[in-house]
């Protein structure tokens, strides 16, 4: 990563600190007082209605299925409700499917999926409308809910870019036995690229090792995630011991999202050691392992770098306390030159009557004598002492 591009100017001649991201922990929670599920899903629904352009329901994002068995593979993509619903009734037991859900009508999808999948309840789907929700798994039966969020971009220049909303996106996704359902927050990007790049390999596996592939790609955009940061980090120290301008938005920037990480990724842990227990199969015992490593590196890689923060905030303000020392010092040693010089002239200033220098011939050139005596006096002295 080429850090500088963070401090290069737009189009608009906006540097990256006029596109500061805040980061929101939770989303509208004031309407959702007091609503029961099903109430807030209306609403939703409703909403989605006003904002529809047209009769035919077309879609905007991606709605598409991956549609899979060990001999063959297929991508589905879908422009309205309607030929999604058509397909969605075709489904059996000669395929697994992957569906990704990323567009602007999720209740009318979640409330066709309703129909084929049990136990899809309203407490899921407003678990998926909530974006603000921590990761975690549920059980219902045969039905797994579970929730991640993933890093709208590994780049994080391209997460300052004004077309990202958030930092992180809310991946909500549902197994029931070949069918697993992805529900994304229709933010820019394509977080299923590589299973599109790579479904000819992952359709020898079944659908459990998706639900790994997936959480395991989640880990591995977080670890190039942190890595920008990393870098970023170790620029701002070279940036700091050459005494140059860094910018402390950008550091606060880093230390808020270490710590939404670390949140994060104890919750995965948490997440992955109890799918592990009554989800995925012994078959996928040593993958499991690998990416509870992966998760435990996370942490521990976290916890690094909020260190060398933490340690660079500490050079950093130690060096502008140098400086500050360094202009008191250079006050100081004027002060200390020039303090005798001006009691000298303090006392020939008071004008007292009885005061013979005054009318001394050689008076005058004997004060200034006097006075420049002391100045060359202090300087010689604090040259000696290396002050």
């Amino acid at each position: 990563m080429n850090v500088e591009n963070f401090f290069i100017m737009n189009s608009k001649g906006r540097g990256l600190t006029n596109r500061f991201k805040h980061i929101k922990l939770l989303a509208n929670r004031k309407i959702k007082v007091g609503k029961l599920p099903s109430k807030f899903i209306e609403e939703k629904k409703q909403l989605d209605l006003k904002t529809q352009t047209n009769t035919q329901e077309t879609l905007t994002g991606n709605l598409e299925i991956f549609k899979f068995n060990q001999k063959e593979s297929q991508i589905l993509t879908f422009k309205t409700i309607q030929d999604f619903q058509n397909e969605i009734k075709q489904i059996n037991q000669e395929y697994n499917y992957l569906i990704n859900i990323d567009t602007n009508s999720p209740v009318k999808i979640a409330e066709i999926l309703k129909n084929i999948i049990p136990n899809f309840d309203d407490l899921i789907i407003e678990d998926i409308l909530n974006t603000d929700q921590r990761i975690k798994t549920e059980k219902r039966n045969e039905l797994n809910f579970i929730i991640i969020k993933v890093p709208t971009k590994e780049n994080i220049n391209e997460i300052f870019s004004p077309s990202i909303p958030k930092v992180y996106e809310q991946f909500s996704i549902i197994y029931y036995k070949n069918i697993i359902v992805i529900f994304q927050e229709g933010i820019e990007g394509d977080h299923l690229q590589h299973i599109r790049t790579n479904l000819e390999q992952l359709r020898q596996n079944n659908t459990e090792f998706f639900i790994y592939y997936i959480i395991d790609l989640t880990v591995d955009k977080y670890l190039a995630f942190l890595e920008d940061i990393e870098n970023y980090l170790i620029e701002i120290e070279k940036k700091i011991f050459e005494q140059e301008k860094i910018d402390l938005k950008i550091l606060y920037f880093c230390r808020v999202n270490l710590g939404i990480i670390k949140r994060d990724f104890l919750n995965l842990l948490e997440t992955v050691n109890k799918l592990k227990l009554f989800f995925f199969t012994p078959s996928l015992k040593y993958y499991i392992q690998d990416l509870l490593d992966h998760i435990y590196k996370t942490i521990e890689f976290v916890d690094n770098l909020n260190s060398f923060l933490s340690y660079l905030l500490e050079i950093h303000f130690s060096f502008l306390n140098a400086k500050l020392n360094e202009g008191l010092k250079i006050l100081t040693i004027i002060n200390t030159v020039f303090v005798p010089a001006i009691f000298i002239a303090s006392i020939y200033g008071m004008n007292f009557e009885n005061m013979p220098e005054l009318k001394w011939k050689y008076g005058y050139f004997f004060t200034l004598f006097l006075i420049f005596s002391t100045i060359v006096f202090s300087l010689i002295y604090i040259k000696k002492k290396n002050l």
